[in-house]
């Protein structure tokens, strides 16, 4: 979906606003052109379940854990899920414990040829009562892995171990494994511009419909194509409720600036879609010992719940990332062009519309 007619709004709105003296840049011409050629083509993501406006080149990974259990995605060939099965298969078959009892305690399909788990004891040297959940499912040109730990005291028998029976549940594994199964089974592909229209959370490459959770925590990272170094950060996690809001730390954030030769170049309140956030936009040294930025939205902080996570937004620039990891001498952008990119970005986020 490109929206450039809602990108170029919101370009001139910012304009608005910094010549009503709002602390926004004022760009130079130059400036101006490269923010609205980063601008010009955004398309609408899915990220958990939040809808946000992206450039349309972005690269992008992301991850999840729902109840409990990891959930990582990878674009990958069919050929090369196999040979990753397979491989995985070898070496766990191929394990031995330090003591009599079994390492692998599954090996098996979950539904069909594209799906298979993997119960086994974690190291060898780990006690005989734990239990590790791998599960593994290829579809379209994705391969997404689940993983959970559990635990066994019934096989072998250690209940007669004060400390065992202290648990009122000896053995999780048939839990957990419906829980795997479940997850695995409600995990379906989904195209990278699809935006689904019943519940659920939208993760890399796939969709797992259903209701909201207390315990879900989803993540997806956006790095410009031709500025690797810039990064845009989502994260929402009902499972996390903080003491205090993002402004209410200033503190700590200030402590930290003194650190790191920083500063602020504003803080407030904003007024998203629906959502009452707040935003702390610094600039830095980075790890790179460069000058670069550090923006930061929250929302959610002290009220997160299944139907209202905390939500986190943030963009660096200057900065290593899931795709650039080396050394460089300075920005790709300048705070300016940083700044304006934020302002048209970041008001873009949004609830997906029958997200929960």
């Amino acid at each position: 979906m490109n929206i450039r007619p809602i990108a170029a709004l919101l370009f001139l709105l910012l304009l608005i606003m910094a010549a009503c003296g709002r602390q926004s840049a004022v760009l130079t011409e130059k400036e101006k052109h490269n923010v609205s050629q980063l601008t010009e083509n955004l398309k609408t993501r899915c990220v958990g379940r939040y809808l946000i406006d992206m450039p349309a080149d972005a690269l992008v990974s992301g991850g999840a854990k729902v109840q409990g259990v990891t959930i990582e995605s990878e674009a990958m060939s069919h050929e090369a899920y196999l040979r990753e099965v397979m491989n995985r298969k070898a070496e766990l078959r191929g394990t031995k414990s330090i003591d009599p009892y079994p390492f692998l305690y599954a090996d098996d399909e979950v539904n069909g040829p594209e799906t298979h788990y993997f119960i086994y004891r974690g190291n060898v040297s780990d006690g005989e009562g734990r239990r590790v959940f791998e599960a593994y499912k290829w579809d379209h040109g994705y391969r997404f892995k689940f993983g959970i730990e559990g635990y066994d005291y019934l096989h072998p028998d250690q209940t007669n171990d004060p400390a065992i029976q202290q648990f009122k549940v000896k053995n999780d594994v048939p839990e957990k494994t419906r829980l795997v199964f479940n997850l695995v089974n409600r995990l379906r592909w989904r195209a990278d511009d699809d935006i689904p229209a019943e519940p659920g959370l939208c993760v890399l490459g796939t969709f797992l419909s259903g209701k909201p959770a207390d315990n879900e925590n989803a993540w997806a990272q956006f790095v410009l194509d031709g500025n690797r170094d810039v990064s845009i950060g989502f994260e929402s996690d009902s499972s996390i409720r903080e003491s205090n809001t993002l402004l209410q730390r200033d503190d700590q954030i200030n402590s930290g600036l003194q650190l790191v030769d920083g500063r602020t170049i504003r803080k407030g309140a904003v007024a998203l879609s629906g959502i009452g956030a707040e935003e702390w936009l610094l600039a830095s040294k980075t790890v790179f010992g460069v000058s670069g930025n550090t923006f930061t939205l929250e929302a959610n902080s002290m009220t997160s719940s299944a139907q209202s996570p905390l939500l986190i937004l943030d963009l660096e620039t200057g900065s290593p990332n899931a795709f650039m990891q080396d050394r460089i001498k300075g920005p790709s952008i300048s705070e300016n062009e940083a700044v304006a990119l934020w302002d048209v970005i970041s008001r873009t986020l949004r609830t997906r519309p029958n997200g929960f």
